[in-house]
């Protein structure tokens, strides 16, 4: 049986994506630094902190990175497997002769080629419709297979149902970041919209420590009020932002209903998506 397997180019792709999110998810982190495909992993994470530079990976780091690729790419692979793959086992028991023997091997390209050799591609070719190839029909299925991906029990919906009333939140977010690297990141980055959106909950928890800081302040109440009001604020912040983000649409024009993003998938000059991904 032929399986449809995604390109090493892909999941490169999907890697500059998930890092980039998990880099950005707090503003006070250091920005993104983009990666080569033969950097070492563990060495370019730790490039972004210099003080990090030159200590040992914590193994339990390698388990993590593991959990969260896993989650991205759904390939099949065991924790085993994945330390047999880049001998871990010798990287807990002795650092030094890790670096020295295998630490080269530990790449972003190894890692995009053992995803690719184990991941089963989702398949957005053209299907037959009444005797006629339709690509969009093909795109589509693949995008109901993708919305599954991301969320469970997602409500019915059709071509023409607008993307954000199906997907809001994080599983928004995994959507459009497979959206993304499938397409090889030609699909719009929507990152500025988050960056807009976390600078507007953070100005509107400033203004409201201002405000109650000021009322207080001129009603000469004890301060320990105060630190009360400040300690409400993290949960008002996380409802006002869960609102923002619902009401918000940061989709184009173009691509606000599943029939949208299904008919310009199909248009892809390269065809794939598709013929780029190996078939096995």
């Amino acid at each position: 049986m032929n399986e449809t397997r995604y390109s090493e180019t892909q999941i490169l792709c999907g890697m500059q994506e998930l890092w980039e999110r998990h880099q950005t998810q707090w503003f006070f982190l250091p920005r993104y630094t983009p990666f080569q495909p033969d950097d070492r992993i563990d060495v370019h994470q730790k490039s972004g902190i210099p003080r990090w530079a030159g200590e040992e990976i914590n193994f339990s780091d390698l388990v993590d990175l593991y959990k969260s690729l896993q989650s991205c790419f759904r390939f099949e692979c065991t924790r085993q497997e994945w330390s047999d793959y880049f001998r871990l086992d010798v990287c807990r028991d002795d650092f030094e002769a890790w670096e020295r023997l295998h630490a080269a091997d530990f790449t972003y390209r190894r890692v995009a080629q053992l995803i690719a050799a184990r991941a089963t591609a989702i398949s957005f070719e053209p299907v037959n419709v009444i005797g006629q190839e339709c690509g969009p029909a093909g795109a589509f299925h693949g995008i109901q297979e993708l919305v599954r991906e991301v969320k469970k029990r997602p409500r019915d919906f059709g071509p023409g149902t607008r993307i954000r009333d199906v997907l809001t939140g994080n599983a928004f977010a995994l959507f459009w970041l497979k959206v993304r690297w499938i397409t090889k990141q030609r699909a719009p980055d929507l990152a500025q919209f988050d960056h807009r959106l976390g600078r507007r909950v953070l100005c509107l928890m400033l203004a409201y420590v201002s405000f109650m800081g000021a009322i207080l302040f001129s009603l000469q109440v004890d301060p320990s009020c105060y630190y009360f009001s400040a300690f409400t604020l993290i949960p008002l912040t996380g409802l006002v932002g869960w609102l923002m983000e619902r009401r918000s649409n940061p989709l184009p024009p173009e691509l606000q209903t599943f029939r949208d993003l299904a008919v310009w998938m199909a248009g892809l000059d390269d065809k794939q998506l598709l013929v780029e991904g190996v078939r096995k």
